[in-house]
């Protein structure tokens, strides 16, 4: 799709071209390899498009800091993602794809928006292409853009259509695809047979996401590239493989929502608890240090710890302990204790900590429970003004009600 818009605004005249945006999402957990990859290609299409007047861009987006994986899954205890509890998507990709297509309307009045889906990729594709489809021509209106038009030229085109046009078209921005090619042989753990030989399978099958994706039971092309020799990718595959079968550890998921809700009343998990979070964050970073000796980079940066060192001061924390994890592997050392300051109401959790410590056990509360409630009490002052402590206090009775009732119930 990139290479068949581009190559159209080369072959028009000057004053036929109209203003062109790619639009790249960055999910800042994109498999370190693949992420080079792209960012080399957008880096080259862009040089080459201002050196030869194109009026294109390759805009690359990210999801803003509350959205981000590691703040949801380490800072505020989501869960690993599922096929039911999908959040990452939303957060990591759409929402800064509307925004930019956003701000693309905004200034130009209108736009035409072009997807390289195409209906072989899979048969709920296929329904999807087809339900939104308006008219004869193909086009659908955007559901949240009213000047807004989609439209998907390779839609009919098939895997080997695809790989058939990159063998037989060198890009125009002066690279091949040769190392295209090697990612996805390398990520199906199989040679690009069909290059030689269409009636032979396809190596274009293989599909590249974060690399901390739980959605899926198994991620096939990270095996792959590891079957392939890229064995400095193992620490990252383990780690994924740990944060999925975490998420199924009752011990590991806390007795109530974000919300206050106790979860055996909705027959749900809860987030993962405060322990859950701080082993994971380790287990991260270990991960991240033997990447490091294999030539491998940060998997997660200094500001991303930040947001979550923020998250856990709503939640539980009193002590700075991300930031304190985070010294332990040689990363935030430019921070010193006293210059950092808390977001959380220091006092307040104190307070609510000292009052329960002597009587959670004698009234059935176990540590997830006054976690929830040091919790509630931070999130309540955060979000509060002057109302925080009738709110705060009404939240607490609420919990502490919920488990009276679970525990003379014997549950």
């Amino acid at each position: 799709m990139l290479q068949l818009i581009y190559t159209m605004l080369l072959g028009l005249q000057p004053t036929q071209r109209r203003p062109t945006f790619g639009i790249a999402s960055d999910t800042l957990v994109e498999a370190p390899h693949i992420d080079k990859f792209l960012h080399r290609v957008i880096d080259t299409i862009n040089t080459h498009a201002k050196l030869h007047q194109i009026p294109f861009e390759i805009i690359s987006v990210a999801p803003k800091p509350q959205d981000q994986f590691w703040v949801n899954l380490i800072g505020k205890g989501y869960p690993s993602p599922t096929r039911v509890f999908r959040w990452c998507t939303d957060r990591l990709k759409i929402r800064p794809a509307k925004d930019a297509v956003a701000k693309i309307v905004h200034t130009y009045g209108s736009a035409l928006l072009l997807l390289g889906t195409r209906k072989a990729e899979s048969s709920n594709r296929k329904k999807s292409i087809e339900k939104h489809i308006l008219n004869e021509d193909g086009y659908s209106q955007h559901q949240d853009f009213p000047n807004t038009l989609t439209y998907a030229p390779i839609m009919e085109w098939t895997t080997d259509d695809v790989w058939a046009y990159l063998i037989a078209h060198k890009p125009p921005w002066g690279k091949d695809h040769r190392e295209l090619f090697a990612l996805y042989s390398k990520a199906s753990g199989d040679e690009c047979q069909f290059i030689t030989d269409l009636r032979q399978s396809s190596c274009g099958g293989s599909r590249f996401g974060c690399w901390v994706c739980t959605v899926v039971s198994e991620d096939k092309s990270m095996q792959g590239f590891i079957d392939s020799g890229e064995s400095e990718l193992w620490p990252l595959n383990a780690f994924r493989n740990f944060i999925k079968n975490l998420r199924e550890d009752p011990n590991a998921r806390a007795d109530y929502k974000r919300d206050g809700r106790a979860v055996y009343k909705i027959e749900q998990k809860g987030p993962f608890t405060s322990k859950a979070r701080i082993m994971i964050f380790r287990e991260l970073l270990l991960a991240e240090r033997e990447f490091k000796t294999s030539g491998g980079g940060e998997l997660i940066s200094d500001g991303q710890i930040l947001e979550i060192q923020k998250a856990w001061d709503r939640d539980f924390d009193l002590n700075h302990t991300a930031i304190k994890i985070a010294k332990e592997f040689d990363r935030m050392q430019e921070i010193e204790d006293r210059e950092y300051t808390s977001n959380g109401n220091r006092e307040l959790l104190e307070q609510a900590l000292s009052e329960l410590e002597g009587k959670y056990q004698s009234t059935g509360l176990s540590i997830d429970i006054l976690e929830s409630l040091i919790g509630t009490s931070a999130q309540s002052s955060y979000n509060l003004g002057k109302d925080a402590d009738r709110e705060i206090n009404e939240a607490l009775k609420k919990i502490v009600e919920d488990q009276s009732a679970q525990h003379n119930k014997g549950v």
